[in-house]
């Protein structure tokens, strides 16, 4: 009881402290950043401490809860301040999941560490004190969402009474805050007092189950590629997150099945025998991975989000070098080998966290050397720069690398830029930039295109046309022999029915297509030609010379018809 009452306190005075960052705090420190670096410590420090009260007593806990806070947030003051505002610092995402990670791979150690003072180098101890970790952040929050759900149904039952009490305390917020921390750690302390009840143990044999089906998945996948081929495969930069993700949950099964030590590890072949045969596969996937963030990277420079995912694929290199040796050195002793292998990752994926919050790792400014260089070089169009990322997502380096290349920018891009930073969001932006790109579109296909009659609406055709119907157009009618395409209004004769359809004719391919006026848009759609006996017939190839040169008439038959010869051309409904 007593350790439930410490724990409940605790929660309460963490729910209470981090209301009062949240709330109070801001009316007194108005130095955005200085506000970061003290939520995100005093966070961290009582998730740790949350995490290391149980096994050990809060006086012991709270010196390695305070240096983890300590080091988040002065992480987060040091790469927040490459960003102009602290909502870009949120925005950018990867420092959040960097603090994550020291986070959640330093409790274990620290829990390790309180244990033994070498228990950080123990894998079986930093094993256990990892997964109870798991566990009690799982049944806790657990319990505090199903004390919340009687809660709520409580009201609602008193409210059919007039009573409206729970409704009432639920919205202070300083009470809500203190009444979902004391919740919180009351349910950590009851997991730890059952932990011979409540243990990894269920979660160890459900996924060890999932091993041998992730293998066949992967197994499959791989032996697929030959046939497939890898030119579609490639090209986006979530096919190397999938690819990673899937690296990452075998590393999670691997370990699941080889548990703290071989007495505790599958004694099933089928699962040893994945086991290994995962860890043989998982460098194939980290080098599909690595092949994809390399052609994202060489096609459109480097991002932050492939700075990232290239980081990553660094440390599962680290897992891919280490799982091989574990298992080719031979069938005696490989788990030991992976166990420790496991443990060392750990530290260098700990590490590696660190440094990416560093100038060391300034990634965003990677980035912005990266497009400003393939500007200057004239490998890059101005439609494919991020502007509105360097303007808002990149920090302090972005906007000036934007500076660089405004600089050094024509008229028109200079406008792109402007109002890339005056842009409240990447989609209004493009929203913009797209209908920059259509009116410059709609002008280069007024001179590929001819409209027939002459003196028909030249310019009103194409003002006419959605973005789905000029990018159709751009590629029937391509650039070269001027005009590539002819357009032949319908509606010009004096007993035209439908006035606003159209014929399109294209030069390269004997294709005729319908321009159909929908709600004042033109649609591009298939159309046929018959002749004279009413036989459908296919579209001859000089039928754009003959168009062109003024060779047809248009004839009423319901509606008008494009008339070449003895061929008449009719647009579908």
């Amino acid at each position: 009881m007593k350790d439930r009452l410490e724990l409940a306190g605790i929660g309460a005075i963490a729910g209470l402290c981090l209301w009062s960052l949240f709330e109070l705090l801001p009316d007194f420190v108005e130095e955005g950043f200085l506000l970061l670096a003290l939520t995100v410590g005093a966070s961290v420090f009582f998730s740790v401490l949350m995490a290391l009260v149980g096994p050990e007593r809060p006086l012991r806990a709270v010196l390695p809860s305070l240096a983890l806070g300590g080091l988040t947030g002065l992480l987060a003051l040091w790469s927040g301040l490459r960003f102009q505002t602290v909502d870009g610092f949120f925005d950018a995402g990867h420092p959040l999941m960097a603090l994550f990670v020291i986070a959640l791979v330093g409790a274990p150690f620290a829990a390790a560490t309180l244990e033994d003072r070498a228990g950080w180098r123990d894998y079986a101890r930093l094993f256990d004190s990892a997964w109870g970790i798991f566990i009690r952040y799982v049944a806790g929050w657990l319990f505090a969402g199903l004390i919340f759900v009687v809660l709520l149904l409580s009201d609602e039952l008193l409210k059919l009474v007039g009573i409206r009490i729970i409704d009432d305390l639920l919205d202070i917020d300083w009470l809500r805050y203190t009444l979902v921390g004391a919740v919180f750690g009351l349910g950590v302390a009851t997991v730890h007092e059952l932990r011979e009840y409540v243990s990894p143990v269920l979660v160890h044999r459900l996924l060890r189950m999932l091993l041998p089906l992730v293998l066949v998945v992967v197994i499959v996948f791989i032996g697929a590629l030959p046939f497939r081929g890898l030119s579609d495969l490639f090209g986006k930069l979530s096919t190397a997150g999938v690819l990673m993700a899937v690296a990452f949950a075998g590393v999670t099964l691997i370990t699941a099945t080889i548990d703290r030590d071989d007495e505790n590890a599958s004694d099933l072949k089928l699962m040893t025998f994945s086991a290994r045969i995962m860890a043989l596969l998982i460098p194939v996937l980290v080098g599909l991975a690595i092949y994809a963030v390399w052609i994202r990277i060489a096609a459109y420079g480097w991002t932050p989000q492939r700075g990232m995912a290239a980081y990553t694929a660094v440390f599962l290199i680290g897992y891919m070098g280490w799982y091989l040796w574990s298992v080719l050195s031979g069938a005696r002793g490989w788990q030991g080998r992976l166990r420790q292998s496991n443990l060392y990752m750990a530290l260098v994926v700990w590490g590696g966290a660190v440094l990416w919050l560093t100038p060391l790792a300034h990634v965003e400014a990677l980035s912005v050397r990266s497009q400003v260089a393939r500007f200057e070089a004239g490998t890059v169009k101005a439609a494919e720069l991020p502007l509105y990322e360097m303007a808002h997502d990149w920090g302090r380096v972005g906007e000036a690398g934007l500076s660089k290349i405004e600089a050094m920018a024509d008229a028109p891009l200079k406008e792109r830029i402007v109002a890339a930073r005056g842009a409240r969001s990447v989609w209004q932006f493009k929203t913009i930039a797209r209908a920059e790109n259509d009116t410059a579109l709609r002008a280069e296909l007024a001179n590929r295109i001819q409209i027939l009659p002459e003196g028909a609406g030249r310019t009103s055709v194409f003002e006419a046309m959605e973005r789905g119907t000029l990018k159709a157009l751009e590629r029937h009618c391509p650039e070269g022999t001027q005009p590539s395409c002819a357009i032949v209004m319908l509606g010009a004769g004096a007993d035209a029915v439908f006035s606003g359809e159209a014929v399109l004719v294209a030069q390269e391919q004997p294709m005729v297509w319908t321009l159909g006026l929908q709600s004042g848009k033109y649609y591009l759609r298939a159309a046929v030609a018959y002749d004279r006996a009413g036989q459908e017939r296919a579209v001859p190839e000089n039928l754009f010379e003959k168009v062109t040169a003024g060779a047809f008439e248009l004839k009423p038959q319901i509606r008008n018809v494009l008339s070449v010869g003895e061929l008449s051309i009719i647009p579908y409904n």
